[in-house]
């Protein structure tokens, strides 16, 4: 057996997996269609205080951030809500200048010398905490509503919170994340690969109503206040203090404090790729910095998803080769068959090409490409077979972005809907580059997170840096 074949049957292993995943992905799509958006939006005016909180390094400087502010207020006009107030937590003194004109605003200055035992976004999370603390604003009676620089709120944002508080059905809750702003703007690789989000996030449901959740956003996220006060965002050096929150609100308050409230929230991709690879880069490290902190079956389970991730780059770019290597080497057998016996019809090429990529397509004609091959001293790897059976996984694949773009370009009204139709096909056809951007930093992750732990073992430092990416 030479080494070609045995990297196969390596590989055969983790493709397989990817069977049962594409089921339990279907399933969650099926099961959770109806509530992934929530579409009952009456107004009825028994109106909860709902703090916007906007966590920032500076609202100034970002520009994206006044834009969400704006979005709230819209909103909040738009179905007469008045109950409300927007924290914009931030770290630069010319944000109380910028906004101080605003009603129902306030900014709330993360002092510099503030010490606590979080880091970066966290520590800021934390000071929030106590500052509502300060203010009385600590009990069952706030909600706390959690946004990046760059989220949008809408009307059917604020009516799906509201219903969710009204209901009383848990103590925090999410909703999905579409990402249209700024889509035209961005690389048109990450812009199409950021498909993947929205599609992901009918997993989300099932993490929420089924906790603890492997994952949770940091934004779009509603917290009861008390609940947030009593579990605070001290987690120590780790990059993502949202899944630590996630399952500690699960073992405070058990499986039915975390719900759904359906209200989608517009944020917009990566605009490039440095700042596409450098986000994963950072849920990756992540999680890896907390798995240690989860009990063992949780963490058995964060284990085999980064696995996933970290082999998708592999099996992404094995295929690619082996792919390659049987089509370049029964391409020419089957040319030279086409030439030898003068075939000119245009249905009968298309067979033969067929048949060097997907073997099992045409078994006679296959059968007679082999033999010539063999007469050339060429043995090709018939991946037919697993082909055939890797194909509802990889429908389900292409089906994920085609879904997710779906929703990224419905919030838009950038593009008409001839454009919407090529970006759709383009995704497509650029699916196997889209798969490998995807899992690549994931790849990288993980081997920069095992060298790095090695290194830092006696030192005992955690704290990696800390990327902010471009809005």
């Amino acid at each position: 057996m030479d080494t070609l074949h045995l990297l196969f049957i390596i590989l055969l292993t983790f493709w397989f997996s990817t069977i049962p995943v594409a089921f339990l992905t279907l399933t969650r799509l099926i099961r959770n269609r109806k509530i992934f958006v929530e579409k009952d939006l009456r107004r009825i005016h028994n109106d909860p205080t709902i703090i916007f909180q906007i966590t920032t390094r500076s609202a100034t400087k970002i520009t994206v951030v006044e834009r969400g502010v704006y979005s709230i207020i819209n909103a909040a006009i738009k179905i007469n809500y008045s109950n409300y107030k927007i924290s914009i937590v931030t770290e630069d003194e010319d944000d109380k200048q910028k906004f101080e004109h605003l009603k129902n605003c306030e900014i709330v200055m993360v002092d510099k010398k503030y010490n606590t035992n979080a880091i970066k976004k966290s520590r800021a999370l934390q000071f929030a905490v106590e500052n509502r603390r300060k203010n009385r604003e600590d009990t069952s009676k706030f909600w706390i509503f959690h946004m990046d620089d760059e989220s949008y709120v809408t009307k059917q944002t604020l009516l799906s919170l509201l219903k969710f508080i009204r209901e009383g059905k848990g103590i925090a809750s999410e909703g999905p994340i579409v990402y249209p702003l700024k889509f035209e703007l961005a690389n048109p690789i990450t812009a199409l690969a950021e498909s993947v989000r929205p599609f992901g996030c009918y997993d989300c449901v099932s993490q929420m109503k089924n906790p603890p959740p492997l994952h949770m956003h940091g934004s779009n996220l509603l917290v009861r206040s008390d609940a947030e006060d009593l579990i605070g965002w001290n987690f120590g050096s780790t990059l993502a203090e949202d899944q630590l929150f996630g399952y500690k609100l699960y073992e405070k308050y058990g499986k039915k404090a975390l719900g759904w409230h359906g209200g989608i929230l517009l944020e917009q991709p990566p605009l490039n790729i440095k700042d596409h690879f450098m986000q994963r880069r950072r849920w990756i490290l992540g999680s890896l910095q907390n798995i240690d902190k989860f009990p063992f079956w949780h963490r058995f389970k964060i284990a085999f998803k980064l696995t996933s991730y970290f082999m998708g780059f592999i099996s992404g770019i094995a295929t690619t080769i082996l792919y390659v290597i049987t089509f370049m080497s029964m391409l020419p057998a089957s040319i030279q068959i086409l030439v030898d016996q003068n075939i000119s019809n245009p249905m009968v090429w298309a067979q033969y090409i067929i048949s060097s990529f997907f073997p099992s397509s045409f078994p006679e004609i296959t059968l007679k490409i082999n033999e010539m091959a063999s007469n050339n001293s060429i043995y090709p790897i018939d991946i037919g077979p697993v082909s055939i059976l890797l194909l509802f996984p990889y429908i389900m694949w292409l089906l994920s972005y085609q879904i997710g773009l779906f929703l990224n370009l419905k919030h838009t009204k950038k593009y008409p809907l001839s454009k919407k139709i090529i970006l759709h096909i383009q995704a497509v056809f650029l699916s196997l580059v889209l798969g490998i951007l995807e899992t690549f930093p994931a790849f990288c992750s993980i081997i920069e997170y095992s060298l790095r732990n090695r290194r830092n073992a006696i030192k005992k430092i955690h704290n990696y840096d800390f990327y902010v990416i471009s809005k």
